[in-house]
Order: structure tokens, then sequence, then C-alpha cells
């Protein structure tokens, strides 16, 4: 039997390829992918329990090193009292010993509104602040009134008018002296201002001033003439007296006992008595 013809020009048939078995249906590759996997999990487990470990150490002895600060804070008292500020009246010492009796309690439980308050009940200071400062001291600063006045028959004017009384004043004999009702010491400073301002035009100061009942001024200047001037157009008055203690009555000062002003349109003179 004759073996069968190709035809002609027919391409011969390539033979089929054996299929290939997936990648991932070889049980070797599986194996080699699960422990891959499961190395990569229990590492980053094993990282992140090193993490938390090391946290939560950490967060241990910060508590255990606050624990113990914070005893030992509460258990240290306060021990130093320091006092600042431009002081040249107040007895610093006195007022050292007082706050140092009254001071109490530790850097945290110290009482700051009451060495304040101790501190206040001192005529000279005029504010006072404390502050806590690390470990075991407090601050206490002081503004001590200026005094600018004397106030009869024995207290001092300060800055902003109010009358005080100190034990002790040093300095203070110079000051111009001041009276009348305590309730009005603020208005007697301000008009004292305001007539020393005109007054000093001319060379004039005047070294007591003092509020009448009925609400008039009593000047005593500092050739120790008295003036009397009424509260009704008072810095006028003194300004019209100026003009006349320029013209006429400045070789004569020595000479005059007393001015009243209290004229709307007139100066009475008093002379000083010979002998």
């Amino acid at each position: 039997m004759s073996a069968a013809r190709r035809p002609i020009g027919a391409v011969p048939r390539p033979k089929p390829k054996p299929a290939r078995e997936p990648l991932l249906a070889n049980g070797r590759w599986r194996q080699l992918l699960s422990w891959k996997l499961n190395f990569s999990f229990s590492a980053g487990l094993g990282q992140k329990l090193v993490v938390l470990v090391s946290l939560i150490a950490i967060a241990v002895v910060l508590v255990a090193v606050s624990t113990v600060w914070r005893d030992w804070q509460l258990k240290t008292p306060i021990s130093h009292v320091n006092i600042t500020g431009d002081l040249h009246q107040l007895e610093r010492n006195d007022l050292q010993t007082a706050l140092e009796r009254q001071v109490r309690g530790t850097f945290f439980t110290v009482n700051l509104a009451a060495l304040q308050s101790t501190a206040k009940r001192y005529p000279w200071v005029a504010d006072v602040s404390a502050s806590r400062h690390w470990p075991n001291s407090v601050r206490i600063n002081i503004r001590e009134k200026q005094a600018v006045a004397r106030w009869q028959p024995s207290g001092l004017v300060s800055e902003d008018g109010s009358v005080f009384r100190p034990r002790s004043a040093t300095g203070v004999s110079d000051l111009p002296l001041l009276s009348g009702p305590r309730s009005q010491s603020q208005f007697v400073l301000q008009r004292y201002e305001k007539m020393a301002a005109v007054l000093a035009r001319v060379g004039l100061r005047i070294e007591a001033l003092a509020l009448t009942d009925r609400m008039s001024w009593e000047l005593t200047l500092n050739d120790g003439v008295k003036v009397l001037v009424d509260g009704q157009d008072t810095l006028a008055k003194l300004e019209r007296f100026t003009v006349l203690y320029e013209r006429q009555l400045a070789g004569e000062i020595t000479s005059i006992a007393r001015v009243d002003l209290r004229y709307r349109n007139g100066v009475a003179i008093g002379w000083r008595q010979a002998g």
C-alpha cells in the first residue's frame, strides 16, 4: 500500500506543544510563597511588639520619675523670701521678718495672696506683687509710695493724693504742708499744684496750704506772707496778685503780713507792725 501523498503546495502543520503547568500550580512555588508571606507577617508583628514594649517601658519610667519629682516638690518648703524694689523709706528688715513668719507651704501650696496682704499693711507700700521662684523661694516686689506733701498734723500725702501715716519718714521736712478735710486730700493736692505753678512764675513758693470749712484757701508763702483767696476764680485772682507783686510789692514783701484776694476787683494788704 503506497504512502499517502501530501498535496503540492500544502504547508505542514506544526506539532502542538504540550500545555505548561501554571506557576502557582506547582507545589514547590506555593510552598515558597507561603513561607515568605509567613516570614514577612512574623517580622512585622515582631517589630510592632518591640516598639510597643519600648513605649510602655518609657511611659512607666516617666510616670515613676514624675511621681518622685512631684513628691519632692510637695515636701520641700519655701525657705527664702526675697524682697525687691527701689526702697528708701520702707523698713526692709521689719517687712522681711513679717513675711517670713507668714510664709507657709511649698512651691505649689504657698499662699501668695496672704503675703501680698501682709506687705500692704505697711503704710509706705503703694503696690506689691508676689511670685514663686524655683525651687523653694518667693519674690516680693514692692513699689514704694512717693510723698509729695505733708498733711497736718502728722500725715503724708502720696502722689495720688491719698493720706498715709507711716511710723517714720526721712527727708520730708521741706515738703509743703497741706490741711483740710481728709476726704478732700486729693482735691487739695490738685489745687496746690495749680496754685504753685502760678506763683512760681514770680519766684514765690507755697509752704503751706489750708482748705477752710468755708471752702476758701489760706496760703503761707516762703516769705511768711499769708494769702487769703476764696474758691471762686481762685487761679485768676492769684494771677492778678502776681501782676501786683511784680509791679509794686516785690521790694516790700518782707513788710507784708497778709494779702486778701477775696474781693472781686481789689486786694487788701495787711502790713507788719514795726518793731
